[in-house]
C-alpha cells in the first residue's frame, strides 16, 4: 500500500483515477477546488482524506501541505492533475495567468512544499498533454522564460494552454535532472471526455467528445504509472513511453523557465531553494 497525492481530484479524470487508487487499497489524500465536489467525493471514498482547497494561488497549495504534513510524514506518490482551458483571459487572486497558475506553478509549489516528505524512490506523476507539441489550431509552440506569466494582449485559449504544458514538461525533465533519486513522469492520458472546456461553445465541445475517450479510460494509465512496480521517468503517450517534443528537452530553457518560475513563486527554504545549492 502506497501513501498517494492527488491533485485534480474531485472531477473527470481525477475522479475515476481516486476511484481506481481507492479500489487498490492506498492511503489517498485527494485534493479539489470545489468544496461541494469534494465534500461528495469524501461521502463515496470514506477512507480518504479530502482537502478542498484552491491550488491556483499559494496560499491553497500552502494549505494543502500543511494538512497532508499534519497527517502523514511519507508520501510515496505525488499526482499532479488539475487542469483548466477557458476561451478568455483568466487571472487568479495574484494576478496570474489561470493556465501558468493551474498547470506550471501548482505543481511546482506542491512539489516544493510536499518535497520533504517525498524520500528516495518516490515518485511524481504530472498530467501532461500531446499538446505541448502544437496547439489544436496548428502552429509552433515557444515559451519566452522572460515573459512566462505574459501574454495579456495575445490571449489565445489553446497556444496558451500549449504553453503551459511546455513549461510543465520543462520543469519536469529538469526536476528529474535534479532529483535522480526520484522517479519524475509526465503522461498525456489521451483525449479524455472531461468538463475540462465547459466554458468554450457547446457545439465546439461536443466535436471533440465525439471520439474522446471516457473519463474511466483516461485515468487508467495515469494510475499504472503511480503504482507499477518499475519507476518510470519521462513522457508517455497513455502507457507507452514516447520523445516529446524537441523544445521540451532544451536543458538550457529548462533552467530559464526554473529561475523564473521561482520568481514568480518562491519557497523559502523548500526543494526550490536547496536544488540550487548543489
Amino acid at each position: 500500500m502506497s501513501t498517494i497525492v492527488l491533485i485534480g481530484a474531485t472531477s473527470g479524470l481525477g475522479r475515476r483515477a481516486a476511484e481506481q487508487l481507492a479500489a487498490g487499497g492506498h492511503r489517498l489524500f485527494l485534493v479539489g477546488r470545489d468544496p461541494e465536489r469534494a465534500a461528495a467525493l469524501a461521502k463515496q471514498l470514506p477512507d480518504a482524506t479530502v482537502i478542498a482547497a484552491d491550488v491556483s494561488v499559494r496560499s491553497g497549495v500552502e494549505q494543502v501541505a500543511a494538512e497532508i504534513a499534519g497527517r502523514t510524514g511519507r508520501i510515496d506518490v505525488l499526482i499532479n492533475n488539475a487542469g483548466v482551458m477557458t476561451p478568455t483571459r483568466q487571472e487568479t487572486a495574484e494576478g496570474i495567468e489561470l493556465n501558468l497558475a493551474v498547470h506550471h506553478l501548482a505543481p511546482w509549489s506542491t512539489v516544493a512544499l510536499l518535497a520533504p516528505l517525498i524520500p528516495a524512490g518516490g515518485r511524481i506523476v504530472n498530467v501532461n498533454s500531446e499538446g505541448h507539441r502544437s496547439p489544436m489550431r496548428g502552429g509552433v509552440v515557444r515559451l519566452d522564460p522572460a515573459r512566462l506569466a505574459d501574454g495579456a494582449e495575445s490571449f489565445d485559449p489553446f497556444l496558451t494552454y500549449s504553453r503551459t504544458k511546455l513549461a510543465n514538461l520543462l520543469f519536469t525533465y529538469e526536476l528529474q535532472r535534479r532529483h535522480p533519486e526520484w522517479g519524475v513522469v509526465a503522461v498525456h492520458p489521451g483525449v479524455v471526455r472531461t468538463d475540462l472546456g465547459r466554458q468554450f461553445p457547446r457545439l465546439q465541445v461536443a466535436a471533440i467528445s465525439a471520439f474522446a475517450l471516457p473519463a474511466r479510460r483516461g485515468a487508467e494509465p495515469v494510475v499504472q504509472l503511480a503504482t507499477s512496480h518499475n519507476r518510470p521517468t519521462g513522457y508517455y503517450d497513455r502507457f507507452t513511453k514516447v520523445r516529446s517534443s524537441t523544445t521540451s528537452y532544451d536543458e538550457s530553457l529548462a533552467r530559464e523557465v526554473w529561475a523564473s518560475t521561482e520568481r514568480l513563486r518562491p519557497h523559502d527554504g523548500s526543494v526550490v531553494r536547496i536544488v540550487d545549492n548543489e
